[in-house]
């Protein structure tokens, strides 16, 4: 006989704990079903290559008399949208703050102040908006509208390019500023501005007409203001007046950090004190306090001076460094030098050599020998610097013209010779004494005469009314080659076989270097052309004629 259970029909039976294996199986559900959730691309089937499209927008595209607190955006498809605030560029005045939501089909843009009247407003999302399953970037996507009864339309197009290495810029910022004499990039934000793409290519739209400075920068920290210790800078020398469009318009970047110099830390040991520097410095020179504690010093790299301990003084010695940098400021900089006590823990430097060229480099008969030392050199003992040319004579460094320069670290000697085969170069434990007293290690160096059949030449004409100029060479690394100055017809002979860049860079101040400009002072950059035509390949025993140079 069928009995039915009272217990089942108590109230508390309907609220009864759930068992373990129920909560188990409703966390399962769960998951499964966020999963489910999830935006993804459906297995098998073609690959999608579409990128989103803008279906519906508020306000709409090229609305006038509109003045939103927030904007709307809405897709044909689920979106992604990653760093979407830095992506986001809203012109005219720059820095517009504004909070985003983000939603599976759209983004909104709420902005944190009001907009301004009669102003014509582009938001620019450069690549910022992907579709969410294979990330395909809605380029160009942009949205126009104007809190006035009409739309400005003018804009300004061109290129950004970096002077030194000739390549096209990603990502500088390119700006418009009111008219200002004394325009400090260092402070102002421009109000209109564009970021370039990755062919360095810019274009600002919607542009109201007047006057305007252009000036562009490499704004790594992106805060719309020129960092001249880190960023580069570029700038047209005529103000634009815009009424009409303006395409093809050439910027150039250049280096101009104007930071002051300062020391940044130092190094000490018993026998030598580097000072480090905040910046690369051009020259320098010592005075200390007491002329009688004078040491021999150099600048071990552009932005260190190292001082060597040649004879017993005090543990603290007061100097005064009186430096210039590239852009030719001077500062004067002083400082104590404090040796540290002599410890065993303390290892000796070594004194080490450089040659260029570098070993079994093949030379030209007659060629510059350069060895560059780690320390200044105190003696060279000329006789123990041995040349054997061909195994068929030998001389010793004497025998040719020799000159240390650079503090006494660098000796160049002119190697003159008939040889055909080799020319080998030896020199014994003594031959160089550094300012320490120590000497370098025995060494052999052997340089094969060039085969001109395992090289390469390269020949041309330079076209430039300026008087002074200079052509170089440099390769994929920038690293200068070969320089020719105020020739009219170049050839270099003797080229490896690789890929080089040529270039003409003008002299104006005739003081055989490149000069940077400087923005604070409306001064450009010293020109500098590279061949158009781009990586030269210098094959083996080959010949490469027209390649020609022009500052038209």
């Amino acid at each position: 006989m069928y009995s039915e259970n009272p217990n089942l029909n108590h109230p508390a039976a309907q609220y009864r704990t759930p068992s373990l294996w129920g909560v188990f199986l409703l966390l399962f559900i769960a998951v499964m079903a966020s999963r489910c959730a999830q935006v993804a691309q459906p297995p098998g089937g073609k690959k999608d290559t579409l990128a989103p499209k803008l279906i519906a927008s508020i306000p709409k595209m090229r609305a006038t008399n509109v003045k939103p607190k927030q904007v709307e955006l809405y897709f044909d498809e689920y979106i992604n949208a990653e760093n979407f605030s830095q992506k986001t560029i809203i012109t005219p005045g720059s820095g517009i703050t504004f909070d985003s939501r983000i939603k599976p089909t759209g983004v909104v843009l709420i902005f944190n102040e009001p907009l301004k009247d009669s102003t014509t407003y582009t938001i620019s999302f450069t690549d910022g908006i992907k579709d969410a399953s294979e990330r395909n970037p809605a380029t160009n996507l942009k949205l126009v509208f104007s809190t006035g009864p009409q739309l400005d339309s003018l804009n300004i197009s061109g290129r950004v390019t970096n002077i030194l290495s000739g390549t096209t810029v990603e990502d500088a910022l390119v700006g418009l500023y009111a008219p200002n004499d004394t325009l400090d990039a260092q402070r102002t934000k421009p109000i209109y501005y564009s970021k370039t793409d990755t062919s360095g290519l810019f274009s600002i739209e919607n542009i109201k007409a007047g006057e305007y400075d252009i000036l562009a920068f490499t704004d790594r920290n992106s805060n719309f203001v020129f960092n001249p210790d880190k960023e580069e800078i570029g700038f047209y020398s005529q103000r634009i007046s815009l009424t009409k469009n303006v395409n093809d318009v050439a910027l150039t970047l250049f280096p101009q950090n104007t930071s002051p110099v300062r020391i940044s830390r130092s190094e000490s040991r018993s026998d030598a004190y580097t000072i480090n520097l905040n910046k690369g410095i051009a020259s320098y020179s010592a005075r200390f306090r007491n002329s009688a504690d004078s040491l021999p010093s150099f600048l071990q790299s552009p932005t260190q001076v190292k001082f060597f301990r040649t004879k017993q003084t005090t543990d603290t010695l007061s100097i005064q460094l009186a430096v210039e940098d590239s852009l030719g400021q001077r500062y004067s900089l002083r400082h104590t030098i404090n040796f540290r006590q002599k410890s065993k823990r303390e290892k000796p430097e070594d004194f080490v050599v450089k040659v260029s060229p570098p070993n079994s480099d093949a030379v030209e008969p007659n060629f510059e020998w350069t060895v560059s030392f780690s320390k200044p050199v105190k003696t060279i003992r000329n006789e123990q610097v041995q040349f054997s040319i061909d195994s068929l004579s030998t001389a010793n460094l004497a025998s040719y013209t020799s000159v240390l320069g650079l503090s006494d670290t660098e000796l160049k000697t002119q190697v003159t010779t008939k040889a055909k085969k080799f020319i080998r170069i030896k020199w014994q434990k003594d031959a160089f004494e550094s300012v320490l007293g120590d000497t370098v290690a025995v060494n052999t160096i052997t340089y094969p005469i060039v085969n001109p059949e395992n090289f390469g030449i390269l020949r041309g004409r330079v076209t430039t009314k300026e008087p002074n100029f200079f052509v170089e060479l440099v390769d994929e690394r920038q690293t200068v080659i070969r320089t020719l100055r105020n020739t009219a017809t170049y050839e270099f002979k003797n080229l490896k076989p690789a890929k080089y860049r040529l270039r003409l860079i003008i002299d104006r101040n005739n003081n055989g270097k490149w000069d940077t400009g400087r923005y604070d002072q409306r001064l450009q950059p010293e020109p500098i052309y590279y061949y158009p035509g781009g990586l030269i390949n210098v094959k083996q025993n080959f010949e490469l004629e027209e390649i020609n140079l022009s500052d038209q």
